[in-house]
């Protein structure tokens, strides 16, 4: 899984040093984000950070999505300490690059976009019963869809909504009923996104 980890990391970066500078817009978008759609997600709260490329004349971009959802299980229950990370890199086809939309003086560059890639995704579940850590790496997938708004040529808000699935089952030693092999949820999330 290591060696997983480490391909990622050497293609995010080579898409990000590879773009053209002249036409590009990187950015940073921090992010609150809520999961959803999973009976043990009960609208919990998590945390997003995004570092990406997109052409400001082209609808094409890249992005690397961190997430980190702690308690994503709860702390009720059999389960204690636990939490879901997600490390994927997505591919972005985006509109509105090169329009502008409102009124008077008052001008905003509106761009949604869709989304979709793959990654890693952690669970964690420790069980205050037995006391049981389990751990998962997984190849996982995510899709989603957005809009970034910006009233500036560098500050702006971004909200979006993906999906995330787990491609493997891991079922071995699996003392829980959790089944990891179907593990899937929603977020939905909002944040600040500051281009460069």
């Amino acid at each position: 899984m290591r060696n997983c980890v480490r391909v990622l990391a050497v293609l995010a970066m080579s898409i990000f040093l590879s773009a053209p500078s002249a036409d590009a817009q990187g950015y940073i978008a921090p992010s609150l984000g809520v999961v959803f759609g999973n009976p043990s997600a009960q609208g919990r709260a998590d945390f997003i950070a995004d570092l990406g490329w997109l052409s400001r004349f082209e609808p094409i971009g890249f992005d690397l999505d961190v997430m980190y959802a702690p308690s994503f299980f709860g702390n009720q229950g059999p389960y204690g300490d636990n939490s879901v990370t997600t490390v994927m890199a997505n591919f972005i086809v985006a509109g509105g690059g090169g329009g502008r939309y409102g009124f008077g003086r008052r001008r905003t560059v509106l761009r949604p976009y869709a989304s979709g890639g793959v990654g890693i995704m952690h669970e964690v579940v420790t069980t205050s019963v037995a006391a049981n850590k389990i751990s998962n790496n997984d190849l996982g997938l995510s899709l989603g869809a957005g809009v970034m708004a910006f009233t500036s040529r560098s500050i702006g808000v971004r909200g979006d909504v993906r999906y995330f699935r787990d491609l493997i089952d891991t079922q071995s030693g699996n003392t829980t009923n959790i089944d990891f092999g179907a593990f899937h949820f929603w977020r939905t999330s909002i944040g600040v996104i500051l281009s460069f």
